[in-house]
């Protein structure tokens, strides 16, 4: 005959009638049952289903023997919870808030429960805001913002530039390892054939990571007539901006809230986790990460036949349309394209700051002169620096140097040629109007 296997609840229940059960056995005398529970409350115990063991307090070890005492070991169950959101609505209230969020999409939940109480649908303090929100997303009523419910279901046409090097797109994708790390991978892919002429996993997401892969990709290929972007803030900088204007390089930014207007670097991205990093072991550097990428694109990506490209390589798509676009930039194009002016003022010691490194200008007489620095934008390091476009020689400024470092002497006061005697002056007048 087959022994029956009790329920979860029934073995919690006799589980803990297991911890305080031999305590109803025994004649306590008063305080002996305080002592007992309190030393049982240091042990560990393993409850049913559970991974590890645990220690419970001296009220709950009480709370089950006194349900044990006055009741049957079914009183020891677990008592079921009650699942769901708001409660202490009823379903006409419920469903109330439901409609108000229908239609009001893009209208916070506090302001939702707001109106809510003022209008007397519910009463003040029913539900809290967080419980609202939950409600909201349990139906799948998340917020919007009004310009995406406004424009609800746009049509969207598949398109495509005629030539590679028309529109370069750029992302970044969120690439979590095994071990609960995580790299990111930024890429700029060409548009027409699907080729990445950029592609890197970096530790951080700024403007200076997107922008040195840039720069990077801009060496080694033709520059692209437009750039298109997502909204994050490495592309949103003014540095990025301005190193397009000089390139000529038009820069275009997805619509906010639309993911589907970014579905090629989407589609590309999942291919990515599928055939290169779902693989990579859980204690891969970043150079691992590095090697992998750049293994999966000459090998795999690259080769293989493409189903939007009428099943052309991305690679032979890209070399066979590239002729005639153009060379690649130089380094002396992209460093020139870098560089920012700003005005600084020279202190009385001779110093001026630039990116929190403390500088010293070469000559005393431009103690509290204002001088023009060029800066590269991606290093932060000033290049030259001019006043009144005369150079201007700079250093950075060693106070340990300076203390035992000669000093200029002052140059010798240059005799007068023209009298002045102030004092000379009052005497003579004095005797002039005391005269003796």
């Amino acid at each position: 005959m087959k022994t029956p296997k009790p329920s979860h609840r029934e073995a919690v229940a006799l589980f803990r009638l297991s911890v305080v059960g031999d305590l109803l056995a025994r004649d306590l005398d008063r305080g002996e049952l305080k002592e007992e529970l309190e030393e049982r409350s240091e042990k560990r115990y393993r409850p049913p289903g559970a991974a590890t063991t645990r220690t419970f307090h001296p009220k709950t070890l009480e709370r089950w023997y006194y349900g044990a005492k006055n009741g049957s070991p079914k009183a020891l169950e677990p008592r079921p919870r009650t699942r769901g959101h708001a409660l202490a609505l009823d379903e006409q209230q419920r469903e109330m808030l439901l409609e108000m969020r229908r239609q009001n999409r893009w209208v916070a939940a506090d302001m939702i429960l707001n109106e809510a109480v003022r209008n007397g649908v519910i009463k003040r303090d029913m539900v809290s805001v967080p419980t609202v929100r939950r409600l909201f997303r349990d139906a799948g009523l998340t917020r919007l913002s009004r310009r995406r419910q406004d424009r609800g279901d746009a049509q969207r046409r598949r398109w495509q530039t005629a030539k590679p090097c028309d529109l370069w797109h750029g992302d970044v994708c969120h690439v979590r390892l095994s071990d609960g790390h995580k790299v990111l991978v930024h890429g700029l892919m060409d548009d027409h054939s699907r080729y990445f002429v950029a592609l890197a996993a970096r530790h951080f997401e700024r403007e200076r990571d997107m922008l040195e892969i840039f720069l990077g990709a801009l060496l080694r290929n033709p520059p692209p007539r437009a750039l298109y972007l997502d909204n994050g803030s490495c592309y949103r900088g003014d540095l990025l901006a301005l190193v397009c204007k000089r390139l000529d390089i038009r820069l275009v930014h997805a619509k906010p809230y639309s993911p589907e207007s970014r579905g090629k670097m989407e589609r590309v991205w999942r291919t990515m986790r599928q055939r290169c990093t779902d693989h990579l072991a859980a204690n891969a550097t970043l150079h691992d990460v590095n090697v992998a990428l750049w293994s999966w694109l000459d090998a795999d990506y690259h080769l293989r036949h493409h189903a939007a490209l009428m099943g052309k390589a991305p690679r032979r798509r890209f070399l066979d349309g590239i002729r005639g676009r153009g060379r690649p930039l130089t380094a002396a194009d992209l460093a020139k394209a870098l560089e920012v002016t700003e005005t600084r003022q020279i202190r009385k010691d001779g110093t001026f700051d630039v990116g929190g490194v403390v500088y010293e200008a070469v000559g005393g007489w431009l103690a509290g002169k204002r001088i023009q620095v060029v800066i590269d934008g991606l290093t932060g390091k000033p290049l030259r620096a001019s006043r009144k476009d005369a150079a201007v020689r700079f250093g950075v400024c060693d106070p340990v140097a300076n203390r035992s470092r000669r000093r200029a002497p002052a140059p010798p006061p240059t005799p007068s040629t023209t009298p002045f005697d102030p004092i000379a002056g009052l005497l003579e007048r004095a005797r002039k109007e005391n005269p003796q």
